[in-house]
């Protein structure tokens, strides 16, 4: 029997939530979509849950942040936390339960989550060197940190994204097909959308946790290229409108992390 991870929270509280993600950066709360998602859903959810820093090193058992921790035992994978904690009452309103709905989510994650998120992972393995600036971790490090990670490890985390890039769809296209077919994805998502307040109807659902970690990662940090932020606020209002609802709902702390970098704002008033 293989044993159990060790624990990044050693003195845990019964029934405590501890989210173990990247520490906070100054133009966005998490650098990774994934985390933001995750975050978003639990404020959505109304989850009770304590921020912890991976402190740059710690990863899940599956080596992947963010994982959660919660008496004792250690879930990873966004959706698979997610799941669970649905499937223990948690969260219940923001999961669909009409069979065609589901079957729209069903899409728009695949969408989201394996197609449109390939922008990200590109356009940072053609340069993530904003990450070590006031808009990263330039507040975070300094001296030979600062030195290790500009000239280290931005370098060696590029090379990894090439790599994965060039086995995937992305890595195939020249740079105009690259931003004609995520013009493509945001269309859809656009559309999908119309004059909703969320891309299900009028109340959030988990897909809008999903769209919103994925798609603040393009306008709220740096790209390849400015054609895809540009489409999105001259072509698709309605998703920008979309995303401050969902920041002044439920990122009211946003300023103060970027201003801060504290994992332990305030957001409930």
């Amino acid at each position: 029997m293989p044993s159990a991870p060790k624990l990044v929270k050693r003195n845990w509280e019964q029934d405590k939530v501890y989210l173990i993600q990247f520490p906070r950066t100054g133009c966005i709360p998490s650098p990774s979509p994934y985390s933001l998602k995750l975050e978003t859903w639990f404020r959505m959810a109304g989850v009770d849950y304590v921020n912890v820093s991976n402190e740059f090193k710690h990863l899940s058992k599956r080596g992947q942040q963010p994982f959660i921790e919660l008496n004792g035992l250690q879930i990873s994978d966004t959706s698979i936390i997610i799941n669970h904690f649905i499937s223990n009452g948690q969260g219940t309103h923001l999961n669909t339960v009409i069979p065609r709905d589901k079957a729209i989510e069903h899409a728009f994650y695949n969408l989201i989550e394996h197609h449109f998120t390939w922008l990200g992972f590109y356009s940072r393995s053609q340069s993530f060197k904003w990450i070590g600036t006031q808009d990263g971790y330039g507040r975070a490090f300094s001296g030979l940190k600062a030195f290790f990670l500009k000239t280290f490890v931005i370098p060696r985390f590029e090379s990894k994204l090439k790599k994965k890039c060039e086995g995937q769809w992305i890595g195939t296209l020249t740079n105009e097909e690259r931003i004609s077919e995520l013009k493509k994805d945001i269309d859809a998502i656009s559309e999908q959308l119309g004059e909703k307040k969320y891309l299900m109807g009028d109340e959030p659902r988990t897909i809008d946790a999903t769209l919103f970690g994925h798609l603040a990662e393009v306008l709220y940090t740096p790209q390849f290229t400015d054609a895809i932020k540009k489409h999105i606020e001259e072509k698709t209002p309605n998703l920008v409108a979309y995303m401050n609802r969902i920041k002044e709902k439920y990122w009211p702390d946003w300023q103060e992390i970027g201003q801060t970098l504290r994992m332990d704002t305030q957001w409930k008033n």
